[in-house]
């Protein structure tokens, strides 16, 4: 007989290997009216009054304490239900706080605050009564691990200098972007004009029941202040091509009712990367 297969057990989940977590579709306001109907039933058999102090679902740190306050309230499944409900509620307002703790570290080292100082501020002693420095500083890297970076990031502090590396080699491809449509901005822009000409004459097709880009690129046409705007022309003009000829294949229709409306579909369609109708995939 030949040996039995064992099953591979799973790498185990270090805190190198655990991946940043964040909760997901967590409404706290729904958490805490939750909390709330579990009391309230509980109040209805005791007849007791407290909810009266109910400090609002919106509330939700004052929910918590007012929930940890009247915990032994509730009796069996309601105890647990609400101590779980606490355990959401509490996370997702510590998650919160993350980004207001990371833009403050952020402030107070551009003003210059040296990290001993941020140490005294977190309470990061030592056993010598010093400020532990190097515990700030990990506590700064971790928060933007928490904070920027995605759910495949490990929680080590070291792991933020490549979400620093991310975000600054995303930030190049941006402005690359941005300086490439703004280079051909002026024809975008022209493009533009002309399509709004045509499609205001009726010369190019719409769909009467949908027109939300012609609408959105009537709109901004003549608001393209910096290069960011300027090179987002692009989605708008995008859209409105895609919208005529989507529209024009679904109804059998031409695109457009004459040579030179043809003509400035053809000029946007091919200035943003579309085919069409007749060879659009």
């Amino acid at each position: 007989m030949g040996r039995k297969a064992t099953k591979k057990a799973a790498p185990k989940a270090t805190r190198e290997r655990r991946p940043a977590r964040r909760l997901q579709g967590v409404d706290p306001r729904v958490l805490a009216g939750r909390l709330y109907e579990l009391h309230a039933r509980a109040e209805r058999s005791g007849d007791q009054g407290y909810l009266e102090r109910w400090p609002g679902d919106g509330e939700t740190h004052g929910v918590l304490l007012f929930t940890q306050v009247h915990a032994d309230r509730l009796k069996g499944e309601a105890y647990e239900q609400a101590a779980l409900l606490r355990v959401t509620l509490a996370e997702w307002l510590r998650q919160q706080a993350d980004p207001l703790q990371l833009r403050a570290l952020d402030d107070a080292r551009g003003a210059g605050v040296r990290w001993d100082q941020v140490a005294l501020a977190l309470q990061y002693i030592g056993t010598d009564g010093e400020p532990n420095p190097s515990s700030a500083f990990n506590r700064h890297a971790s928060l933007k691990v928490a904070v920027r970076g995605g759910p495949e990031d490990r929680r080590q502090p070291h792991v933020a200098r490549i979400i620093e590396a991310r975000a600054v080699k995303e930030e190049l491809e941006r402005r690359e972007r941005e300086q490439a449509e703004d280079a051909r901005y002026p024809a975008m822009d022209a493009a533009a004009r002309k399509l709004l000409t045509h499609f205001q004459d009726g010369e190019i097709l719409g769909d009467p029941d949908d027109d939300f880009w012609w609408d959105e690129l009537a709109g901004v046409v003549d608001d393209r202040r910096d290069a960011s705007e300027r090179a987002n022309l692009v989605v708008y003009v995008r859209g409105a091509v895609r919208e005529t000829y989507a529209y024009a294949r679904r109804t059998g229709q031409d695109p457009a009712t004459s040579p030179q409306a043809n003509a400035a579909l053809e000029v946007a369609a091919a200035l943003v990367d579309l085919a069409a109708p007749e060879t659009e995939q």
